[in-house]
């Protein structure tokens, strides 16, 4: 005779069981690059800081924000001290690729595992706005250090 019970759930693997994969939202290299473009070398590292924050490396954004900032106040310098005659895309370029070979440095063969394997990424439109709003702050701040040192 048998003695299994017949009102036994049957043996399987239940799915929530299972923790699910962490699988964060992120950016892109061309989403830092846009940004980076779009509102500055500190737009650049706030994406790049947003991707470390995802991956549970925080430890790693106050280098991240200083190469920015740097980055940002030295093309600013440049712009001071360089002729007049010196074209705008010395100024747009060097921080674009700086910002774009970092973010491949810190997790670009991580990012390639991450669209293989269908993970999500950030809009494209997300950076520009953000981009925009970076850029907004960027000259208030101008306009703002201008009006009280008596350039404008």
């Amino acid at each position: 005779m048998d003695n299994e019970n017949p009102f036994q759930a049957p043996a399987a693997e239940l799915l929530a069981d299972k923790a699910p994969a962490h699988n964060p939202r992120l950016y892109s290299v061309a989403a830092v690059g846009l940004g980076t473009f779009v509102g500055t070398s500190v737009a650049g590292a706030y994406f790049i800081v947003q991707n470390l924050k995802a991956l549970g490396r925080e430890s790693e954004a106050n280098t991240v924000w200083a190469m920015g900032i740097g980055l940002f106040v030295a093309m600013t310098l440049a712009g001071f001290f360089l002729p007049d005659n010196i074209p705008a895309v010395v100024f747009v370029l060097p921080p674009l690729f700086a910002m774009n070979a970092y973010a491949r440095q810190l997790f670009g063969p991580l990012l390639l595992e991450h669209k293989a394997s269908n993970g999500p990424f950030y809009s494209l439109w997300r950076v520009v706005g953000i981009g925009l709003l970076f850029s907004a702050a960027v000259v208030g701040l101008m306009i703002a250090v201008l009006m009280l040192t008596g350039f404008a």
